[in-house]
């Protein structure tokens, strides 16, 4: 009789060790996919991580009159037309986004004008005649910060 109850004991052990073995081996493999999955869905699905800009000093305020305009370089190379304005600075690229050609300030009619096909665009960057117009597109414009009697503009990290 002492056998069957060693036998027992040693059967509930037994059983009680499976049992744990198994509930930890299923944790592991629910983290592991979990985790896997996590980050398949961030790669499908990107959550967008939080854009950091910096400001870049361009000028000083006094430096353009109303209606002037000067080149603007970022450190990554692009360019963008400063233009001054009534109602302050607007900072736009200076590629059109139709074919890539050159726009320029117009200080007489406040807009952007691409010479290629004559796209215009007005003051905020948005085309509002020729192929740019009807493929509805627009300048990529920079935010201005001005301080201090210092313009800035904000650009973003690398």
């Amino acid at each position: 009789m002492s056998e069957t109850v060693a036998e027992t004991s040693s059967d509930t052990r037994q059983n009680r060790r499976s049992i744990v073995l198994w509930g930890l081996a299923a944790v592991g493999v629910v983290a592991g996919y979990g985790t896997g999955l996590w980050h398949f869905m961030k790669y499908l699905v990107p959550l967008g991580d939080k854009v950091r800009y910096r400001e870049m000093f361009v000028g000083p305020v006094d430096a353009l009159q109303v209606g002037q305009s000067r080149l603007v370089r970022t450190p990554a190379g692009e360019t963008f037309l400063m233009a001054r304005t009534e109602d302050g600075f607007r900072v736009l690229s200076d590629i059109c986004p139709h074919l890539g050609c050159r726009v320029h300030w117009e200080p007489q009619t406040k807009q952007f004008i691409c010479p290629c096909h004559m796209g215009i665009f007005d003051e905020e960057g948005l085309a509002i005649s020729g192929p740019p117009a009807e493929a509805g597109q627009r300048l990529v414009a920079l935010d201005t910060v001005v301080r201090g009697g210092s313009v800035f503009v904000l650009i973003k990290e690398a």
